[in-house]
């Protein structure tokens, strides 16, 4: 197969009907980038590969080991001396609200905004983010079918961000999160309505509301399990992934016995359905960094005795939970509920280190953090590992994050496509 066809689009082979073909536009500043006497941490789970040669040709891996056979005509390349550097895939956060700002009032802030202002917030976010080595991202939902939009302008070129794989506005039966702007639904006609129109609208994902939930964990409503199902199936007809704001204990068993692909939050998980969740493949995205931040942030946001005490409750509940799926075999995935939760784009790192204080290792969490996410949101065939024939997204970090993952934080540069970003 030519990388290049007539029109000068690369061919990708990808089994995932939304991902967008990208454009060798894009890379022309550097048709060979050439990466040599790097420690290499490939993102699938092996050992480190020392004083690795890593070779790009129009945007994609070409070699690993060595330089392989390069044009000596050809005159455009970009050569590191990667002596003393880590190349790493560029890091996914699984969760995100690229509309959203991340300050003290969270999701509630784009409830005024309009759309055109939530679009200049989210182009700003997300270049944000990918300075900061996250190339690819999950926008699991927002108002108006801004995250839809978003997605589209970065692969068109028109913004500068992660690749994302967005939701429209995530959907849910009246009593199960009252938030002003997500898409109620009373009856699966209704829901069968929303969710082909948000495929229609280029949606990557489904993403639904699946419990309203009380601060013990127990749920005083649940999306039902006739609906649920339905969900799954329309989404996995469609080829996407289905995802499901679950916290509850009940709302979270109902939806993993229905087929969800992930379960976003997972607070209050028993030993039931974190063993369902592993038999079943459902990948688990904690966003730790929401109740992590806010803690960190108690003081200087003048929380309530009371108002602290829950999110240390919710703390509590959310390792308990994360420890028993990871015993259960549960497969996470790192995600921040950057703009939905008062946290700030960009801050993945901070997820993944908590993550392995609860109990990952190190290259677990970078696993967490590159490829779980893109098996879920059904990029893998072209991000998430650094392997031959895969887009070139890729960070140059000081230092060895199996030694302390805040070496991710050390960014030395970001490569998007193989155009070096930063």
């Amino acid at each position: 197969m030519e990388l290049i066809d007539n029109l000068g689009v690369l061919n990708i082979p990808c089994t995932y009907s939304r991902m967008v073909p990208y454009n060798v536009t894009e890379v022309l500043n550097h048709m060979y980038l050439i990466i040599r006497n790097v420690r290499l941490i490939d993102g699938t789970g092996a050992e480190p590969v020392l004083a690795a040669t890593v070779v790009v040709e129009n945007g994609v891996i070409t070699s690993i080991g060595n330089e392989g056979p390069l044009s000596l005509n050809h005159k455009h390349y970009e050569y590191i001396n990667g002596e003393d550097l880590t190349l790493l895939p560029g890091i996914f956060d699984a969760h995100e609200h690229f509309a959203g700002d991340g300050g003290k009032n969270g999701v509630w802030a784009m409830a005024d905004d309009s759309r055109e202002v939530l679009l200049a917030k989210g182009a700003a976010n997300a270049r944000r983010a990918l300075m900061t080595g996250q190339t690819s991202a999950r926008d699991v939902g927002s108002p108006n079918g801004v995250s839809i939009t978003l997605a589209q302008q970065v692969a068109s070129g028109s913004i500068t961000g992660p690749r994302i794989t967005a939701a429209g506005s995530w959907i849910q039966a009246p009593t199960t999160w009252p938030y002003p702007f997500v898409t109620m639904i009373q009856n699966k006609a209704e829901m069968r309505n929303v969710i082909s129109q948000q495929i229609a609208q280029g949606a990557g994902l489904i993403k639904v509301g699946s419990t309203g939930t009380n601060e013990d964990g127990s749920d005083y409503a649940t999306l039902g399990p006739e609906i649920a199902m339905m969900v799954v199936e329309m989404a996995h007809a469609a080829g996407l992934k289905a995802a499901a704001h679950s916290v509850g204990i009940a709302g979270t068993k109902e939806v993993v016995k229905a087929g969800i692909d992930s379960i976003e939050h997972g607070f209050f998980i028993d030993e039931e359905t974190s063993q369902l969740m592993a038999e079943k493949g459902t990948v688990l995205v904690p966003t730790m960094s929401t109740w992590d931040n806010r803690l960190q942030h108690a003081v200087s946001w003048g929380l309530t005795r009371d108002e602290i005490r829950a999110s240390e409750m919710r703390r509590e509940a959310s390792i308990a939970s994360f420890k028993r799926c990871l015993a259960a075999g549960v497969k996470v995935a790192a995600g921040t509920d950057a703009g939905g939760c008062p946290v700030r784009h960009g801050t993945l790192v901070r997820e993944m280190e908590v993550m392995i204080e609860a109990g990952l290792t190190n290259m677990q969490a970078i696993e967490a953090a590159t490829r779980t996410p893109a098996e879920l949101a059904g990029t893998i065939n072209n991000v998430g590992t650094i392997e031959v024939g895969k887009l070139a997204d890729l960070i140059l970090v000081d230092g060895d994050p199996l030694d302390d993952i805040a070496a991710l934080r050390n960014i030395w540069a970001v490569f998007q496509g193989g155009r070096r970003i930063r």
